[in-house]
């Protein structure tokens, strides 16, 4: 009974940020700004949809979470991890984690070709053990989700999804890598 309650509160928190990072909620009709919640434009039933995605896919995926502050500690510590980055070749270049690999994924499972999938897995290496830390681009890209429903699916045991992926870590102000 607690998973659930957790991946609940862990959904609410990523869809409020998505909102105050600038997200892209549906707009509400209401712009009464006295009314209490989240959501600085009214849009609550937006922050509230996301949430339940979010948690759905986690729950759907059996995969943990990492904020971006704690993905930093990890990166500084140089731990020894798989970061797999799985937006187009073109963001990779322009902007990254330190040390992350690309494997581009699309949004959907469903559209996932096989040499996508065989990349993928080749970035992912042969240790099923080794902790694995997939991001796309923002909370609600579902890149990420795809990818740790793959590693999951081929048997690998640490994944840990990075939902703010490279829009939180920007702004955050961390560092990044760019170039092939």
């Amino acid at each position: 009974m607690k998973k659930p309650l957790v991946s609940l509160a862990l959904a609410s928190a990523f869809a409020l940020s998505l909102t105050a990072c600038g997200g892209q909620a549906a707009q509400s009709t209401s712009t009464n700004s006295d009314l209490p919640g989240s959501a600085r434009d009214g849009s609550e039933i937006a922050i509230e949809q996301t949430a339940m995605r979010f948690k759905d896919a986690v729950d759907e995926g059996q995969y943990k979470l990492i904020n971006t502050e704690d993905f930093k500690k990890k990166v500084d510590a140089k731990e020894d991890m798989i970061v797999i980055d799985t937006m187009p070749a073109s963001s990779w270049e322009k902007n990254r984690v330190p040390g992350a690999l690309n494997a581009e994924l699309p949004v959907k499972m469903e559209d996932v070709t096989p040499e996508q999938r065989e990349a993928f897995l080749k970035a992912l290496g042969e240790d099923k053990n080794k902790e694995i830390i997939i991001y796309c681009g923002f909370v609600k890209c579902e890149r990420s989700h795809v990818g740790a429903i793959i590693a999951h699916e081929e048997g690998f045991t640490n994944v840990v999804r990075h939902p703010g992926g490279i829009g939180a870590w920007l702004e955050a102000g961390y560092d990044v890598e760019s170039g092939k």
